[in-house]
């Protein structure tokens, strides 16, 4: 489980959430994809997740994107 699921599972947030928050930017299958984490995503798609999760939990805890996505090998570009 990526830290991103069990964030969501735990806020009982469902993927749609963080697409209504970027509407024509973020798809369902890239929020799916930052849950799952069997594929890296950009740099740049990492951040709009990580602004998404922000937007959908306030006035929660924010997050930065080093928080959501950690080096590994799969991604280097954290």
């Amino acid at each position: 489980m990526t830290s991103i699921d069990q964030i969501l599972t735990e806020a009982n947030v469902a993927n749609h959430a963080l697409v209504e928050a970027f509407p024509g930017q973020l798809s369902h299958k890239t929020v799916q994809k930052a849950r799952t984490g069997k594929r890296p995503l950009s740099r740049n798609m990492q951040v709009m997740v990580t602004e998404a999760l922000n937007k959908a939990l306030l006035p929660e805890k924010l997050y930065k994107r080093e928080q959501l996505f950690p080096k590994t090998e799969r991604n280097p570009e954290a």
